[in-house]
């Protein structure tokens, strides 16, 4: 028996040095070398990058300027591989700017592989958290942890969730070398769990679990990711993509093999038609990849279905202290999170079956839905929730269509898959915004591997842990004191912001601000300023009011209402920079107001 008992050990303890060593060159395989010197400098502007679309021929054009997208330009750019980016609206403007703010592996994806012994999906929450302490570490001034609330108001859940969470938070330490970039989770009785989440209802609460995640501003990442690829030489040998938004692909090119070889684009913004070649072709279109797919083959078979996911904004004293709250099971079976986001709660979100579009309306019943089971759980009165909401919005979340008529959304997993059209398109489908950085290593992968006689990288994949653009000062952390030191104009909320939004460079937009006169705030009740508007245009690719409101400021995602009011100030300081006549300031205007009248609360 002792003997039985000694082999055992001994096998179990090579199984797990086995597992270890395995994780260990898993965990360091894609990683930047933790001694690489960041060399910045300026990007090109949309003009010029224009230019270099039509006169350059690209080893790889890339279509789609979202997570996924510009997370494929820059494992392409970090290997020395020479691409460009085409985004038919804004970077981020579809499903990548209407997040749940989230990164995160997924408690409930885990209780699900738990629950159903399904390795697959295990293996998918393994590979999100891991991708999860990356994001963290690329931006640590905007991306951070986030404590969310787990209550529990039956016995059984005491170490039901508890022990869900602790598996997920060894999955965490496993995976990352004990590197999760986020805190302990922690048990807590009412009172503490009160102190932390003061409107959760009392009645019947024992207790609660409090567990971390990530939280990030999805638009402001995914231009960061963008620019980050666009910048020579930012790490050594990297080739600075091309990119282009409002730049929308119309049909592809081929030659006489029927392989495509690039794409015809039309710029949005002025109307003209050009042409960008390349040998390779990678689809990174999101909810319209099957769409995109539509151009090259006309009878392929359907891949994706479309989710659509609500969220609402309301003012920060519906979730006041500095913890989110995970709702772990809705009256008809989902899960809701509020959480606190740039100054306000953020509550969503829903899982509906929906049809292709570019902005998907918000569906009353979605808003009843999530207004009723929140107050449900919150000590609030659903009307009073309803008439304070600030903000609401829909994204599609593109989903791999199931198996054996198993396509009921909520059923599906966010995993995603490569596909290799017989055109030669390498196509992604799928994902979610936690494991954009693996999906871009793996669709590089994929590419170099089919097109291995066109494609010669310089170095393997390293953008795990690379350090993003604004984020190359180490004292962020005090930058904010250091900002109203300097700019006394600045309130100390208005420079916390600026860190926040723009990292190290919120000195030039203060320097910006300073010289033009425009250190004023663009809303008296919000701490954004007139300064970011000319920053984002002449350095983020700012082309439209909705650029700037929606996706560069964030305003109309936290106040709709007080987006519209700042569309003609927005306008008119747009039109300075970028040359605008009257009608064109009107068309701004005009189209800025309908997106925004359509995210106002009902």
């Amino acid at each position: 028996m002792k003997s039985t008992v000694l082999k055992l050990g001994a096998l179990g303890t090579l199984a797990f040095g086995g597992s270890l060593a395995i994780v260990r060159k898993e965990h360091y395989k894609s990683s930047i070398d933790k001694d690489v010197i960041y060399t910045t400098g300026n990007i090109k502007n949309r003009k010029q990058m224009l230019e270099d679309l039509k006169h350059n021929h690209f080893d790889v054009v890339i279509i789609g300027g979202g997570a996924t997208g510009t997370s494929v330009a820059l494992d392409f750019a970090t290997r020395g591989i020479k691409c460009a980016l085409l985004e038919a609206n804004d970077f981020g403007s579809g499903t990548s700017s209407k997040s749940t703010k989230l990164l995160h592996g997924g408690v409930r994806y885990l209780e699900s592989a738990l629950l159903k012994l399904d390795f697959f999906e295990l293996y998918f929450v393994w590979r999100a958290l891991e991708e999860r302490a990356h994001l963290l570490n690329s931006m640590p001034y905007a991306n951070t942890p986030l404590a969310i609330v787990l209550p529990f108001y039956k016995k059984w859940q005491v170490p039901y969730f508890w022990f869900n969470i602790k598996v997920y938070e060894l999955l965490a330490r496993f995976v990352c070398l004990n590197q999760t970039g986020v805190p302990a989770s922690y048990f807590t009785f009412k009172g503490k769990t009160l102190e932390n989440f003061p409107q959760l209802r009392e009645d019947g609460l024992l207790g609660s679990v409090v567990y971390y995640d990530g939280q990030h501003n999805d638009s402001r990442t995914n231009a960061m990711i963008a620019f980050t690829s666009a910048m020579q030489g930012y790490v050594p040998g990297q080739e600075a993509s091309t990119i282009a938004n409002h730049a929308k692909v119309t049909s592809y090119i081929s030659n006489s093999s029927g392989q495509v070889v690039g794409v015809n684009v039309k710029d949005t913004i002025s109307g003209e038609e050009f042409k960008v070649m390349g040998k390779v072709v990678v689809n990174c279109a999101g909810p319209f990849a099957d769409k995109v797919r539509e151009m090259g083959i006309k009878e392929h078979k359907s891949r994706m279905l479309h989710s659509r996911g609500t969220h609402i904004v309301v003012p920060k004293y519906f979730c006041p202290n500095e913890h989110g709250l995970f709702i772990s099971k809705t009256t008809d079976g989902r899960v809701l999170f509020v959480i606190p986001w740039l100054n306000h709660a953020l509550l969503g979100t829903t899982d509906n079956a929906d049809d292709l579009a570019w902005n998907p309306e918000v569906k009353k019943a979605d808003i009843d839905f999530i207004v009723n089971d929140a107050s449900l759980m919150l000590n609030i009165d659903p009307e009073f929730l309803r008439k304070n909401i600030k903000s609401q919005w829909a994204g599609l979340r593109p989903l791999i269509a199931g198996v054996d008529a198993v396509n009921e959304t909520g059923k599906l997993s966010r995993g995603h898959m490569i596909i290799v059209d017989p055109n030669g398109v390498i196509n992604v489908l799928g994902g979610k915004w936690t494991i954009s950085r693996l999906m871009a290593e793996e669709c590089v992968d994929k590419a170099l591997s089919v097109h291995k006689d066109k494609l010669e990288p310089k170095f393997k994949c390293r953008t795990k842990n690379i350090r993003l653009l604004d984020d190359l000062d180490p004292k962020y952390s005090l930058l904010a004191t250091s900002l109203v030191r300097d700019f006394p104009e600045l309130t100390y909320e208005q420079a916390s912001h600026l860190v926040r939004s723009y990292g190290y460079n919120a000195k030039k937009v203060c320097s910006i601000g300073r010289n033009k006169g425009l250190l004023k705030p663009l809303s008296a009740k919000h701490p954004f300023l007139l300064a970011e508007i000319p920053y984002v245009v002449e350095n983020e690719m700012a082309c439209t009011v909705i650029d700037v409101l929606a996706r560069r400021l964030r305003l109309a995602f936290l106040d709709s209402k007080e987006a519209i009011s700042a569309t003609q100030i927005t306008a008119d300081l747009m039109g300075q920079y970028l040359n605008w006549d009257d009608g064109m300031k009107r068309k701004n205007i005009f189209d800025a107001t309908q997106y925004f009248g359509k995210m106002m609360g009902t």
